[in-house]
């Protein structure tokens, strides 16, 4: 690959407007969960993909992993609890103080049907 088409690819990736949001993996077998948000959610979903395709629950955060391992990973299920609604002039500065917003109500969300 030569320089220039490099140089686009990283500028077209730069470009692309990414999926944000706050997510959950959970076991269906325990109800244990692990809460999160990411900037990058299609990069979530891979590495769930991922740790299916290989069998591998080290792909997962260690909670998850741990279930896993003792209930089988198709006990796993990966939901995207809320999408922050990126507008065009959202910096990523702006798009992490947001998803901290949203992840803090879904703990407290979460907390409260818990009890």
């Amino acid at each position: 690959m030569d320089r220039d088409t490099k140089k686009k690819m990283i500028n077209e990736y730069k470009q692309t407007k990414h999926r944000a949001g706050v997510y959950r993996f959970v076991s269906r077998e325990t109800g244990k969960y692990v809460l999160a948000a990411s900037m990058d959610l299609r990069g979530i979903q891979n590495k769930y993909q991922f740790a299916i395709k290989m069998k591998s629950p080290g792909a997962l955060p260690w909670i998850m992993a741990d279930e896993a391992s003792k209930y089988g990973l198709d006990t796993i299920e990966l939901e995207e609890l809320e999408l922050v609604d990126i507008k065009d002039e959202m910096t990523n500065d702006d798009i992490k103080e947001e998803l901290e917003v949203i992840l803090e109500l879904w703990q407290e969300k979460l907390a409260e049907s818990e009890e």
